[in-house]
């Protein structure tokens, strides 16, 4: 169990230690908010191509070797990002990074799906804590290397190397794939759901925007809006890392408690206020207690959304995360770079507003976690 968790931890950590450069490399090349979302559209870009193929590629490999192989490509494409000179070539760099962190979503969501199903207890909820634990590492450790003014590259050419050596060998210690892991047929290619799996894949929707725009935009925010220096930027965004890793880790007891449809309908409500709280504050007091709240409210949203995919009949385990995540996860990276088109023409703070309509449509939807049979 505590493999299966560090390979989460590890995939955050490398997307986390990006997050805070986003402004320097902004600056360095020169871009304005649009251009800065028109880059940004890369990562969804090849994460929608990389899901259209990760159930074939995850049941080829097996869920071991596809955690263990793709976890650390996924540390190594960041230097391609650091590399880039000139647009064109970050966004084909945030390309091939999107395309990999599909395989990596897909192989540890659907291996701890298994996991779950052969412990018969949830523990999707944790390992997205230690999603959330490492994305607060690497978000402090960005913004050390921003702070110190090392340029992005020179950050991605020390790290990389050692969170890929690392995502490999938390991997191999996961156990073998057993055969109710592996597909009963053929690998497939990326297949529509039924019609109650299709809002399954929907009710996140607006909390994987809210969470993927924290991740993008709230150091941008912070910096341009609010005027905080680069390590209080960061420390937002740790916040709201932080807290949501906390939630997350008692969110498996929360949903057994209470019920998972009870669960996404308190946090979907929750991320809404704290989107509210965040897009009008005018101090960095009051966007430390907005992160907070909204950390708090998308932190179970997404897990359970994985975790009653995985548990639904009728396809592959492997087939119906990949859908999840296919719609969940596209939106969670394409909201940023929408967000930078509507915060060139309106502005940031209203273009940010935008989120909070979002997040209630997880509430609406809340219902769909309720287990099938």
């Amino acid at each position: 169990m505590v493999a299966i968790r560090l390979v989460f931890a590890m995939e955050s950590m490398s997307l986390g230690a990006w997050l805070p450069r986003i402004p320097d490399i902004r600056n360095a090349l020169g871009l304005n908010d649009a251009e800065l979302g028109i880059a940004l559209v890369g990562a969804p870009a090849g994460t929608l191509i990389g899901f259209l193929v990760a159930a074939r590629i995850a049941s080829t490999l097996g869920l071991r070797m596809t955690c263990m192989v793709a976890g650390a490509i996924f540390a190594l494409s960041f230097i391609l990002v650091g590399l880039a000179a000139n647009l064109v070539a970050l966004i084909a760099a945030l390309v091939v990074a999107g395309f990999i962190v599909a395989l990596v979503e897909v192989g540890m969501n659907t291996k701890a799906g298994g996991m779950e199903k052969a412990a018969g207890r949830r523990i999707m909820s944790q390992c997205h804590g230690f999603w959330s634990i490492g994305a607060v590492i690497g978000a402090l450790i960005g913004g050390a290397f921003s702070q110190l003014g090392i340029s992005p590259l020179n950050q991605f050419i020390v790290t990389g190397p050692i969170f890929a050596v690392i995502a490999w060998t938390v991997a191999s210690w996961l156990e073998p794939d057993v055969q109710s892991e592996r597909a009963t047929r053929g690998p497939s290619f990326f297949t529509l759901p039924d019609r109650r799996l299709l809002l399954l894949c929907a009710m996140p929707v607006g909390i994987m925007a809210l969470e993927g725009a924290f991740m993008d935009w709230s150091a941008v925010f912070a910096r341009d809006v609010l005027a905080a220096e680069p390590a209080e930027a960061a420390a937002i965004f740790a916040v709201f890392a932080a807290v949501m890793a906390a939630t997350r880790l008692v969110g498996d007891a929360l949903a057994t408690r209470f019920g998972a449809a009870i669960v996404v309908l308190a946090s979907s409500l929750a991320a809404a206020a704290g989107a509210t709280l965040f897009v009008t504050a005018t101090g960095l007091a009051v966007a430390f207690v907005a992160a907070a709240l909204a950390g708090f409210g998308v932190a179970v949203v997404y897990p359970l959304a994985v975790s009653a995919a995985a548990a639904s009949p009728g396809r592959s385990p492997e087939d119906n995360v990949a859908s999840v995540s296919f719609i969940a996860f596209s939106v969670f990276l394409a909201g940023p770079p929408i967000i930078g088109f509507l915060a060139e023409a309106f502005g940031l703070r209203t273009a940010l507003a935008i989120l909070i309509p979002a997040a209630l449509v997880s509430a609406a939807l809340s219902w769909t976690v309720r287990p099938r049979s």
